[in-house]
């Protein structure tokens, strides 16, 4: 079963919503963004993490103005795989979601960029983003 399954039993079992947390990678440095996401991983059952985007045009006015602070510090994917690689060190049984937009992932490669998902997060990723695109 996996991270993710794992904690919507646990809440389930705990009769309580899952706290699902979002911050974008890289806002306003790497090494803040990692310290942001140990401490809300503390409390929350999920954690989302964001590719920061130049053109977030569907998110709100929050995520757009912490994409365009990762940016502007030079936060690049690989950026982004170094904080959730680093995070996992110490929270490997916290379940992690990746969030972006496809034309980001295409532009880096559809494969490159699943076998680092795969080094740095998840086990089965090529299989779970495939069925998102089928």
């Amino acid at each position: 079963m996996s991270l993710i399954n794992l904690a919507f039993k646990k809440t389930k079992n705990e009769k309580r919503p899952a706290l699902l947390t979002y911050t974008v990678a890289g806002d306003n440095s790497k090494k803040k963004s990692l310290d942001i996401l140990k401490s809300i991983a503390n409390y929350a059952d999920i954690c989302e993490i964001g590719f920061p985007h130049n053109t977030p045009i569907a998110d709100g006015g929050q995520i757009q103005s912490s994409a365009y602070r990762a940016l502007k510090n030079g936060i690049k994917i690989k950026d982004v795989f170094s904080i959730v690689k680093d995070f996992k060190k110490s929270k490997q049984t916290k379940p992690v979601i990746l969030m972006g937009y496809y034309n980001m992932i295409y532009q880096y490669g559809d494969n490159n960029f699943i076998n680092i998902c795969k080094k740095v997060l998840l086990k089965n990723v090529r299989k779970k983003i495939l069925a998102l695109f089928n």
